[in-house]
C-alpha cells in the first residue's frame, strides 16, 4: 500500500459535517471527516495487511500530510502489543508527540506508545519529563502514555514502583490549569480505583488537603 493510495481510501470516507465539526473543535486544520469507529475498523485491516518496517514509513508519510485522520492513522498504525526491536517506533512516537497540536492526536499517540512502555519500564523516564513541560499537551501526553499502568489489576513490584511515580505527580495533574489534563489525570485516577482503593483514595485525599490548605 502506497500513502497516496492509505490516503485516497481514507477521503472516500469523507463527511463533510463531521470535518467541520471538527475544524470548530481543533481549530483551522485539514479534516476529512471520518468517524472514529470506522477510522479503527481501517487501521484493524491496515496493520494485518502491512507488515513492519514498511508499516513504520506508510505511518510516517501519513503523519507528515499534517491531515488530522491520517495523523490519527499513523499513531493507530503503530499502536500493537507485541512489535519485535521497537526502538524505532518507540522514537518516532516521542518525536511525534512533539509535533501534535490536538489532544486527539496526543490521546492516539499515548495508546500506541503506552504499549511500548509496557514491555520497557525504562521508558517512563520520557513519561515523567513529559509531565513536567510547560505545554499542557506534553502532560496530557505522560497521563495517557502511562495510563496502562493504572489499568494493571495485579502489578509486578516494577510496575507498582511506576505506579507509585506517577502518583509523586499526579495529584498536580489532577489540578492542572488545562481542564483536558486534569480531565485525563481524573480518568487515571478512576481506573486505578477499580482495583487499587488504597492508592485512588490517598491521591484524592491529597488533593483536598492541598485545596484546604490553599
Amino acid at each position: 500500500m502506497t500513502p497516496q493510495e492509505a490516503l485516497t481510501a481514507l477521503q472516500s470516507e469523507a463527511d463533510a459535517t463531521r470535518a467541520a465539526d471538527l475544524a470548530t473543535r481543533f481549530g483551522a486544520g485539514d479534516y476529512i471527516g471520518v468517524a472514529p469507529a470506522r477510522l479503527e475498523e481501517i487501521a484493524r485491516q491496515w496493520r494485518q495487511d502491512v507488515a513492519f518496517p514498511d508499516r513504520l514509513e506508510l505511518a510516517r508519510a501519513l503523519w507528515e500530510t499534517n491531515t488530522h485522520e491520517a495523523r490519527l492513522m499513523a499513531a493507530k498504525l503503530l499502536t500493537q502489543a507485541r512489535i519485535k526491536d521497537d526502538a524505532d517506533i518507540w522514537a518516532q512516537i516521542c518525536t511525534w508527540i512533539e509535533q501534535a497540536d490536538t489532544w486527539a492526536q496526543i490521546d492516539a499517540l499515548g495508546a500506541a506508545g503506552g504499549r511500548r512502555i509496557a514491555v520497557d519500564l525504562s521508558r517512563m523516564a520520557t513519561v515523567h519529563a513529559l509531565a513536567a513541560s510547560e505545554r499542557s499537551l506534553d502532560r496530557r501526553a505522560a497521563l495517557i502514555l502511562s495510563t496502562p499502568l493504572a489499568k494493571l489489576a495485579h502489578p509486578s513490584k516494577d510496575e507498582l514502583n511506576a505506579i507509585d511515580d506517577v502518583l509523586f505527580w499526579l495529584t498536580h495533574a489532577l489540578q492542572d490549569a488545562d481542564k483536558d489534563v486534569a480531565r485525563a489525570a481524573d480518568t487515571w485516577v478512576r481506573a486505578l480505583g477499580k482495583h487499587d482503593g488504597k492508592r485512588a483514595k490517598m491521591v484524592r485525599r491529597v488533593v483536598e488537603l492541598r485545596k484546604s490548605d490553599g
